[in-house]
């Protein structure tokens, strides 16, 4: 999983240079009159501000879609963006107005991007970045997508990754896939994203979204974390539920 961050970081290539108004041309704006500043805000603060009514779930998705909108071009961390996202932040908004405080999970209400290899039985695709998946049906979703709607996490939309997560060729560049192109590092536009989930680490440092899901045999979480600059947590093996997953190693992988 990867979180947001507050990296100090330095100038280290003319292509930074173009970038880096682009990315800070929305910063400390703000989702509503409140003043809340949604740019590297954390989930508890989040939950704070729909708790003090100064901001929906509706505003956040809106906020994360313009986001994907200006930025994803360039950056290509997000392979496909849920149709449903709006109908599913209104959903949440009504919920947390009908039911009584305190009994509402630390997710209902956040967006969650999931890496293109977890399934989804809803209007996303699920490809592992790769046409040959392109129009499948899952049977189900994911067991950690089962979990995640339960506590009323919006699925935002589908990270980019390398390719079926490098494990049908090595010869994949980190971050690449047929359907998502080629995912860009936002501090350095130059840089190797690194890591198959790489599309989930880039999103949340570019502020696309505030979480995003991973899955990791050998380093595709803590990698790219590191390398764009964002918290990853790698659970251990077996902590969390591997089916309907595109999988690589039954005695290694981990959703995280």
């Amino acid at each position: 999983m990867a979180t947001n961050s507050k990296p100090q970081f330095c100038l280290f290539s003319s292509l930074l240079l173009i970038l880096l108004p682009i990315l800070l041309s929305g910063s400390h704006c703000t989702a509503t009159g409140h003043g809340f500043s949604i740019e590297e805000a954390s989930v508890n603060d989040i939950q704070l501000a729909f708790k003090q009514n100064q901001l929906t779930s509706r505003q956040l998705v809106e906020f994360y879609l313009k986001q994907i909108h200006r930025l994803n071009p360039i950056l290509k961390g997000v392979i496909e963006v849920n149709p449903e996202a709006l109908h599913l932040a209104d959903k949440a908004d009504s919920g947390r107005n009908s039911k009584a405080p305190g009994s509402l999970s630390g997710l209902h209400g956040i967006p969650i991007l999931l890496k293109d290899n977890i399934a989804t039985k809803d209007k996303l695709n699920t490809t592992a970045g790769s046409y040959a998946l392109l129009g499948s049906v899952v049977p189900k979703d994911a067991g950690v997508v089962t979990k995640l709607r339960k506590a009323g996490a919006i699925i935002i939309g589908k990270a980019s990754l390398s390719e079926w997560s490098q494990f049908r060729s090595e010869s994949v560049t980190n971050g690449w896939s047929s359907r998502g192109g080629q995912g860009k590092n936002p501090y350095v536009l130059s840089a190797d994203p690194c890591g198959s989930s790489s599309g989930s680490a880039i999103s949340v440092a570019a502020n696309l979204v505030a979480v995003s899901l991973g899955s990791e045999t050998d380093g595709p979480i803590v990698c790219p974390s590191s390398s764009n600059s964002v918290v990853g947590i790698k659970p251990t093996t077996g902590l969390t539920s591997r089916a309907r997953v595109v999988p690589i190693s039954p005695r290694q992988d981990t959703i995280g």
